[in-house]
């Protein structure tokens, strides 16, 4: 029996669907341990920063060493090489962060507890429009928490960042890891 030209080529584009879809679900489960690691370094941080919010500068420096070596971690066990990517989107972060809190001069340190959120939230989206459509979604859900605790809990803004901020990036990498 030989295949048709349509055959083959409608064979040929379910092939490459199907490679796309094992692709994307692949970096949900490689994205899905940063996620929930983020999330309960999150819950701590901001959970600290509430207690003691004139150690916040410390805190974070902190949260932000361990979250950073344990991505790495994470990373280096990944078989596909991505050890390099992750310290130079790692870096690129931190420099976009030193530019931004440069030129804009955040007043409090609430503002800068909002900004990096929205800026790992805009990160998700646009890594989601790539790579899938959970990614957009995460991001979307990160920035939309962020802005209503900003806006609305001005006395509880921390304890929401650390609650909900928290939670939405755990179970986003609990999703994420659900194939």
């Amino acid at each position: 029996m030989e295949l048709s030209r349509q055959e083959a080529a409608s064979a040929l584009r379910d092939i490459e669907a199907a490679q796309k879809r094992s692709e994307t679900l692949q970096g949900y489960t490689r994205s899905s341990p940063h996620l929930v690691l983020w999330g309960v370094l999150w819950v701590v941080g901001y959970g600290l920063t509430d207690l003691c919010p004139q150690y916040g500068r410390a805190i974070w420096l902190v949260i932000t060493a361990i979250g950073l070596a344990g991505g790495f971690a994470a990373t280096r066990r990944d078989r596909n090489g991505a050890s390099w990517r992750y310290a130079a989107v790692a870096l690129t972060l931190a420099g976009f962060f030193v530019a931004i809190f440069a030129v804009m001069s955040p007043v409090n340190g609430r503002q800068v507890a909002a900004v990096v959120p929205l800026a790992v939230a805009a990160a998700y989206i646009l890594v989601g429009i790539r790579r899938g459509p959970r990614f957009v979604v995460t991001g979307i859900a990160v920035a939309a928490l962020t802005l209503a605790g900003f806006f609305l809990l001005k006395q509880h803004f921390f304890l929401w960042m650390a609650g909900v901020g928290g939670a939405a990036l755990i179970l986003a990498g609990l999703w994420l890891k659900r194939v």
